[in-house]
């Protein structure tokens, strides 16, 4: 009986227990000198980053180890700090302003951090001797900077009444006191975790860096960021300040001094983790090993199953999809189009019957079906690069360099009009193609495995196996359903977002599979648009796409225009959603959107995504693309995306 156990299952790192067993680190991130800045989309690997470099995870690795609490300093010459921005209390500190937030933020940033590190000696005071009146002098000292009145004095009690001191912030938030309320000593929050961390390296007798690690940075409401922000400005040994955030998650590059703000580099290191192809494909395969390894050591997969993730998913073959397309048992309407055409052209250019059942027989009839497409692609319409027939003629047949060039630029284009032409779902599977589908963002390409691997153990599927290119596809849509569900729940523009890709998704969708195209633009999957244009509200509107990752913003490879266009970023639709509209992973080919249009289509009121969605096309200057009866307008609420497509 197969072993049902999937290694891809656990993908938030939330969630998971003992981290560390699954961490691998990412190119770039390494330590450096200075405070870093990790930008990358959800489920990129920040968080996974922040927590397997903070304290907690490096400690319960040590102790799996069976070595002592001390060992945690023998590899490492920092103590990483992780707190996650608990987005509640913090969005609490707003809008009343009698109350002077700053000051009331800093406090409880501080106790958030000195909580970290009693935990921190709590845990090292097990198994490691400490100097029992500085310890005393320590709690004593720190517990009275902020509850003057505090008589604690044990690490434990310290602990305990550090709660009591978000309760008192609590208060202060809730506008209320009561006699349990203790009268806190507001702080400066830059000083206060200073000290703490340079008498905490007393006690231990040691010259620690601490790396203080905020995830989730984008939360804070701005006058908080301006704080975090002079944090990392005057970040100074001991402590280092770094931050973890979405793309575009940064309000403001201001301190709390008018005349400062934090630049990248002297300020701080900006770390993207949009990494590079090679990089990511390298890191994914380590990954999976990780997960395939642990299952192993576990006892839940086989010892003699594969590791490389590339021998479960296999390569995507444009000839097994052909051969799928071909079997669809019907005729090929293209085909009849074609013979009727080159009859008329050849009757235009005065050639004999012979000469017009000779090429009918060998550009279509006995063509293979992707030849014989791209043959009528060629033909149907006329323009500048549209060849004769008599040139194509030659070239087919002697497979000319200017026609297997033809094949190569448009072969894969040509699956979406077949795909179209005999009303199948476009396949998505393999190994290259779930990492282009996963966007750069591990969890997305985690999630596509999990899926995959538990619809094959519905079937026959044995870890000596490789998973069919059926389930993959299938398990490649499910995905990207659900994604598609979740951006209505992307705060706050989640309903303008949702329809927004809905139609977005369809002008793709029908610029890949219009019946006359002759694949000049193949493929389109990203836009730009005159972005120095964009009123302040649609700027808004964009970079929530891009905080979100609904969107992914690149700097253009090529630019049609002049160098002083204001052209200056491509904006790509997320991966992991193509599969849902039937539509390319590959980087081919970008449009351009018409300001007026882009705000029709992030207005959020779907009679107007319509508009801007009909009004795309009536500026294209092809007439053969006409939206008076788009091919599957559909409402958001509309779960029958399947057999909306026509």
């Amino acid at each position: 009986m197969v072993n049902q156990y999937n290694p891809f299952k656990e993908n938030r790192a939330e969630q998971m227990k003992d981290l560390w067993k699954y961490y691998v680190p990412v190119p770039g991130l390494e330590s450096t000198g200075k405070p870093i800045i990790v930008e990358g989309g959800r489920g990129s690997g920040k968080t996974m980053f922040f927590q397997c470099n903070s304290w907690r995870q490096l400690l319960s690795k040590v102790r799996k180890n069976e070595k002592p609490a001390s060992a945690l300093f023998d590899e490492n010459d920092f103590i990483g700090i992780y707190y996650r921005v608990d987005t509640i209390f913090v969005s609490s500190m707003r809008d009343r302003e009698e109350n002077h937030w700053g000051p009331i933020f800093e406090t409880y940033f501080s106790i958030c951090i000195l909580q970290e590190i009693l935990d921190l000696l709590i845990e090292l005071s097990q198994d490691m001797p400490m100097d029992e009146g500085a310890l005393l002098e320590f709690i004593s000292v720190f517990s009275k900077r902020i509850y003057p009145d505090s008589a604690v004095d044990s690490l434990r009690e310290f602990r305990r009444e550090t709660d009591r001191y978000l309760d008192a912030v609590e208060d202060i938030i809730n506008g209320v006191h009561t006699n349990h309320t203790l009268e806190l000593r507001l702080v400066n929050g830059h000083r206060m975790i200073s000290d703490v961390c340079t008498e905490c390296n007393c006690l231990l007798k040691r010259e620690l860096i601490y790396r203080v690690f905020i995830d989730e940075y984008e939360t804070l409401q701005e006058y908080q960021q301006k704080i975090i922000n002079t944090f990392i400005k005057h970040s100074t040994v001991p402590v280092i300040f770094n931050i973890g955030m979405k793309p575009k998650g940064m309000k403001s590059k201001e301190t709390i001094s008018q005349t400062e703000t934090i630049e990248a580099p002297h300020d701080y290191e900006r770390i993207l983790l949009s990494i590079n192809s090679q990089q990511y494909r390298t890191l994914i395969k380590n990954i999976c090993k990780k997960r395939i390894l642990l299952g192993k050591e576990q006892g839940k997969i086989p010892l003699d199953a594969s590791e490389d993730i590339r021998d479960y998913l296999g390569d995507y073959s444009m000839e097994y999809e052909m051969h799928r397309i071909s079997k669809n048992g019907g005729s090929f309407t293209h085909k009849k189009k074609l013979e009727q055409l080159i009859c008329n052209l050849g009757k235009e250019q005065g050639l004999s019957t012979s000469q017009i059942v000779e090429y009918t027989d060998t550009l279509c009839n006995n063509a293979p079906l992707i030849n014989s497409r791209l043959h009528y692609a060629l033909l149907c319409k006329k323009t500048s690069y549209t060849p004769t027939l008599e040139s194509l003629y030659k070239a087919y047949t002697t497979k000319s360099s200017r026609y297997n060039e033809w094949m190569h630029n448009r072969k894969y284009g040509l699956v979406f009009l077949l795909c179209k032409e005999v009303k199948r779902d476009k396949m998505y599977y393999g190994f290259d193609v779930y990492l282009a589908l996963s966007s750069y963002v591990v969890r997305y390409f985690l999630e596509l495995c999990e899926q995959a691997f538990k619809i094959a153990f519905l079937t026959s599927f044995s870890w000596t196996s490789t998973i069919s290119p059926e389930i993959q596809t299938e398990a490649a849509r499910y995905v990207s359903e659900y994604k598609i569900e979740d951006i209505a729940r992307y705060e706050p523009y989640g309903r303008e977002l949702r329809l927004f890709v809905q139609y977005l998704g369809q002008i793709f969708y029908k610029l890949h599979t219009i019946e006359n195209n002759t694949l000049g633009e193949p493929e389109p999957n990203h836009f730009n648009t005159k972005d120095l244009s964009l009123p302040e509200n649609l700027k808004q509107r964009i970079d929530s796409a891009v905080l979100w990752n609904v969107l992914q913003e690149v700097e253009p490879t090529k630019r049609k225009q002049s160098k002083f266009s204001p052209e200056t970023v491509d904006f790509y639709l997320n991966k992991i959603y193509v599969p849902y509209f039937g539509i390319s992973y590959r980087n081919q080919r970008k449009i351009q959107i018409d300001v007026g249009i882009l705000g029709q289509l992030l207005s959020g009121e779907e009679e107007t995504v319509k508009s801007g969605f009909r009004n795309y096309f009536k500026m294209l200057p092809d007439e053969s693309v006409s939206s008076d009866n788009p091919s599957h307008q559909i409402s958001i609420f509309d779960n029958t995306w399947g057999d909306a497509i026509d």
